[in-house]
């Protein structure tokens, strides 16, 4: 059977931003396994696979509605969306290196950088990898 038809950019924004959960997903994964293997980080009750497995997944596919609604009524809406994404993972470090979870200040310290580490993931995962997989979409075609 052939099945050749023209994606809409919504269908498009919506398949990248769903595939680029997925990367996001598996390397925000990663990064949790590792470093909690070299730091012997202990709390794992808001930062674990399910939360970091839903999440990824689910701010992806919002970033890629977003990414469409950019792209589809602004003019130069792509690069537009990569500059106020990229602003907004800065504010989220800056804004993830401030939260206090722990009394214990080493706890509290690498609490910040496991929640930054994730941030930096998804942050960069949705300002590049939309951006690429929506004009890419054989990628996941």
């Amino acid at each position: 059977m052939n099945y050749d038809y023209q994606q809409t950019e919504f269908s498009k924004s919506l398949m990248a931003g769903l595939f680029a959960g997925l990367i996001a997903t598996l390397a925000n994964l990663a990064y949790d396994f590792f470093y909690r293997d070299v730091t012997g980080f202990p709390l794992s009750q808001i930062i674990n696979v399910p939360i970091i497995i839903m999440a990824s997944t689910l701010l992806l596919v919002i970033a890629g509605l977003i990414f469409y609604v950019f792209h589809h009524y602004i003019r130069k809406g792509s690069i537009v969306y990569r500059i106020i994404f990229l602003l907004l993972t800065g504010l989220c470090i800056y804004l993830a290196m401030h939260v206090q979870r722990s009394p214990d200040p080493v706890l509290a310290n690498e609490f910040n950088w496991l929640l930054s580490g994730v941030v930096l993931i998804l942050g960069l995962s949705a300002t590049f990898y939309i951006p690429y997989l929506f004009d890419h979409d054989k990628i996941f075609n």
